[in-house]
């Protein structure tokens, strides 16, 4: 037996005051502890702000692609194409188009890569104005051409002036390029000074080149951690878009004449969204180290660039205005220019968009005239891709069409009222404004615990289809979650986080445990779950105990409009019915529509830029598609359309391809009834299968086809023309409803 001693005791035989003393050194150790553990934070944080914004900080006001299209790199460019960047990796296999990162990559179109092998190309692509060649290899096949212009805004939403080749940005070389350049047009033209306009900006060389001829102008914000540097994969993508458009336009010239005259010309929008130099850092410590920190560090950032998004709005929106305006002025010989405009917006590129078109939107649906077609708000179609903006952007959208119509019968509300308000928008309405996200999971909201009894039922009580699809799309998401789902995190959790709503985080630290203790997630599955291992449960305690922590931490923000993204926010179920049924929400704000991968049609491919002009790509014309849909079903007015379901053409001529990603109007299979109307021009979008399940599915040759078909092809009976909508009377009218 072992006596222990009094030393051994500390309360044991001292006085009251030794036990005082005792308990006050082990506070004062602790507090010691504590403020030095807190010291330490704040070191790492003022560290991490340090390393961000001084050490690896990228220039605050630099243009990197403004380069005169005068100068003669750029006008010897303009003039014969540049085919390097489709010669740059083409002869490596298709394999080489590994999985990093979760992401695709193309083994062409690589800017660095060809700066590497010939300097020059340092120089000659910072040119404002670029033209660029696919060249094809196949016999019979037809290279592919289309110009790249670029839009540079500072952090107050100015723009930079176009320099020389050797000025470089230099103001003194600049003014002398312009006065140059303005005599030289005086002597071609014998015009006077006063009726000239010069060529200053970026902007001035895009208005110049678009001003005459025929245009497919496609224009991508990008987003955070991006800019317009040489080698940027977003500029990478545009060109992507461009050449797959030249494609399109390719297929259908046989058909249409028109096709054969209209040009492509991608347009990027370039903004500080690169706070970090990421790039950097993996050229000093390599893909993963530095990889790993320019991500830790770019992390930091989101709530920093995004204020800066929404300051370039204005500004941005002005320019493709005057591009827009451009575009619709008519030849000076009165024939038909037949341009099209589509304007995309990524991540906070998105941000950018909702900030700056929302008081139009708003405005456009006040005054908009009842059975009136509302005209496009910018261009022909704008679409938000993965969005990092407030649902609340949206959703004041979708509250100003929703105070105008009745969406379902009350007591207080007639069927005669709610079919005379279907009327708001006629059936030849097309999308003018779409956003498109990467969901997580299916169905919308989650499955509640006796959604699974339910649908495991095998009974004839009229649901037995729909059981079955439940089920098959249950199976889809099972398979995701197995594999590792991709989603963007970005917008889903990482947005949330920075607005001090926690609980998207915590659902993220849950998956992981399930991930790791080899289950499904809760709430997400009908498969019953396998006992985990003990050691499992240990090792993933910490994840779930911070889980928990971050779905109860206190004064967290509760308005979830504020904090999730656009298409990020589910309309809430109703509390009545079964997944099958489609009972009215109580809060009828939030995502409208679904996006489906089409598998049979390759939507899973990626195309390499090089491959292009010879890839074995479809992209037929799909006019009256979306009246076909609509027009399925009568019985709801329109809704719960399907683009999969057309039935045959009803008119001679009229196409009968559908589009290459399945469109389904209302969140079927989910319990809940459509928020907004069959022919409601405004899509929010939850994107599942392959179609843009992961946060590279932009770069799908099916999803470029499919919101290319949305512009190029005359999806509704009539649709107008963005020639005819600029400045249309719609756009003043009052609400002529009886």
């Amino acid at each position: 037996m072992t006596v222990r001693s009094s030393a051994d005791q500390p309360f044991s035989g001292t006085p009251r005051r030794s036990r005082l003393a005792w308990i006050w050194r082990g506070y004062l150790r602790v507090l010691r502890f504590a403020l030095a553990a807190l010291v330490t934070v704040l070191l790492l944080v003022l560290g991490l702000f340090f390393v961000n914004y001084v050490v690896l900080s990228t220039p605050k006001a630099s243009a990197y692609r403004n380069l005169d299209p005068a100068d003669p790199a750029c006008r010897d460019g303009l003039r014969d194409g540049w085919t390097v960047l489709a010669r740059t990796g083409r002869s490596r296999p298709a394999e080489a188009s590994a999985v990093d990162d979760g992401g695709w990559r193309d083994p062409s179109n690589d800017e660095d890569e060809a700066v590497v092998a010939d300097p020059r190309w340092g120089t000659r692509l910072r040119c404002a104005l670029q033209r660029h060649v696919v060249p094809a290899e196949r016999p019979g096949a037809k290279p592919l051409d289309y110009t790249l212009g670029f839009l540079e805004f500072q952090e107050d939403g100015e723009p930079y002036a176009l320099v020389p080749g050797s000025g470089a940005g230099d103001e003194d070389d600049t003014r002398a390029m312009l006065s140059a350049a303005m005599e030289s047009e005086m002597r071609a033209s014998g015009g006077r000074a006063a009726g000239l306009r010069p060529v200053i900006t970026q902007l001035d060389a895009l208005m110049r080149h678009l001003a005459t001829g025929s245009h497919y102008v496609m224009v991508f914000v990008h987003g955070w951690r991006h800019d317009a540097r040489i080698g940027d994969p977003n500029v990478a993508d545009l060109r992507l878009y461009a050449a797959h458009a030249a494609r399109f336009l390719q297929q259908r010239c046989p058909a249409d004449p028109k096709a054969c005259e209209t040009k492509v010309t991608g347009i990027y929008v370039g903004w500080r969204g690169a706070r970090v130099d990421e790039r950097g850092l993996k050229r000093l410590f390599g893909d993963t180290l530095g990889g790993f920190f320019g991500g830790l560090s770019a992390g930091a950032t989101l709530f920093d660039r995004k204020p800066v998004s929404e300051a370039i709005a204005p500004a941005a929106v002005s320019a493709l205005r005057s591009i827009e305006s451009v575009l619709a002025a008519p030849r000076p010989d009165g024939a038909e220019r037949r341009n099209r405009l589509i304007v995309a917006g990524h991540s906070l590129g998105g941000n950018m968009l909702a900030t700056g078109l929302r008081d139009d939107v708003l405005k456009a649906v006040r005054r908009h005239r009842f059975g009136a077609v509302m005209p496009p708000i910018l261009g022909n179609l704008v679409v938000l891709i993965n969005p990092a903006s407030e649902a609340s952007k949206w959703t004041g959208i979708q509250r100003a069409i929703w105070e105008r119509i009745a969406l379902h019968p009350d007591e207080h509300t007639s069927p005669a009222e709610v079919a005379r308000d279907t009327g708001l928008f006629p059936p030849e309405q097309r999308p003018v404004m779409m956003s498109v996200t990467a969901a997580l999971a299916f169905p919308a909201g989650g499955l509640r615990p006796g959604d699974c009894a339910w649908i495991g039922l095998e009974i004839d009580d009229g649901y037995g289809a729909a059981r079955r699809r439940i089920r098959q799309r249950l199976a889809g998401t099972d398979t995701m979650f197995d594999a590792g789902v991709d989603y963007d995190w970005a917008t889903h959790d990482l947005f949330p986080a920075f607005k001090l709503d926690f609980r998207p985080a915590a659902g993220f630290l849950d998956r992981l445990a399930a991930r790791f203790e080899g289950r499904q997630p809760r709430g997400m599955t009908c498969t019953p779950p396998r006992p985990a291992a003990l050691l499992d449960r240990m090792l993933t305690l910490p994840l779930r105990a911070l889980a928990v922590l971050a779905e109860t931490f206190p004064f967290q923000v509760s308005l979830r409009e504020e904090s999730h993204t656009i298409g990020n926010l589910d309309p809430p179920r109703p509390a009545a019915g079964v997944l099958a049924d489609a009972q009215p929400s109580a809060a009828p704000f939030g995502t409208t529509h679904e996006l489906l991968g089409l598998k049979e049609a390759g939507a899973e491919r990626h195309n390499s830029y090089a491959t292009l002009a010879d890839a074995a790509i479809d992209c037929p014309r799909t006019d009256g598609w979306l009246t076909r849909a609509r027009a399925r079903r009568p019985d709801r007015h329109g809704a719960f359309w399907d683009s999969e379901d057309l039935g045959t053409p009803d008119a001679p001529g009229q196409g009968a391809g559908r589009p290459a990603a399945r469109f389904l109007h209302g969140l079927p299979l989910t319990g809940i009834a459509p928020i907004t109307l069959a022919t409601d021009p405004f899509w929010n979008v939850r994107a599942f299968d392959n179609a843009l399940s992961r946060h590279d599915g932009y770069r799908l040759s099916s999803f470029i086809c499919a919101m290319s078909q949305l512009v190029m092809d005359d999806i509704t009976e009539s649709s107008p023309r963005m020639i005819d909508t600029m400045g249309a009377p719609d756009r003043q009218g009052f609400d002529a409803r009886p």
